[in-house]
């Protein structure tokens, strides 16, 4: 396994990954070139093509290699406040490190989806409440 703490990115623009260089992060940029392996494969360097429909034009930062809650905590914060707004972000798992990226892309996808149902349903219910 790879040492140290990396982002996989996907979907940043260019402005979007300096401003992460700049702020110290290390990154591994996620593209068609190396999409077609899995998160293993991409961390180690490992270009397997992809080759499947087009992927989203979606923001993506998974998060490698962080040792504490407490320091992914700190760098979603500085991220999502200072760099990069409305990426999805998620975290290496012993289970997600040998999954296709498009496989978790998918999985990250419908997540996304659920949590804004929900996050809509909740408002709902919030403004009749107050009627």
């Amino acid at each position: 396994m790879r040492e140290g703490r990396v982002l996989l990115v996907h979907g940043l623009s260019e402005l979007e990954r300096n401003e992460l260089l700049g702020a110290g992060f290390s990154l591994d940029i996620i593209d068609d070139s190396n999409a077609g392996g899995t998160l293993e494969d991409i961390l180690e360097g490992r270009s397997i093509s992809y080759e499947g429909k087009p992927h989203q034009d979606v923001k993506i930062i998974i998060f490698y290699g962080y040792e504490t809650n407490d320091e992914l905590k700190e760098a979603v914060v500085k991220i999502r406040k200072n760099h990069v707004f409305g990426a999805i972000m998620a975290v290496v798992t012993e289970n997600s490190y040998r999954w296709k990226f498009s496989y978790l892309l998918e999985h990250l996808m419908e997540e996304r989806e659920e949590n804004r149902k929900i996050e809509q349903e909740r408002r709902a219910r919030e403004e009749s409440a107050r009627q």
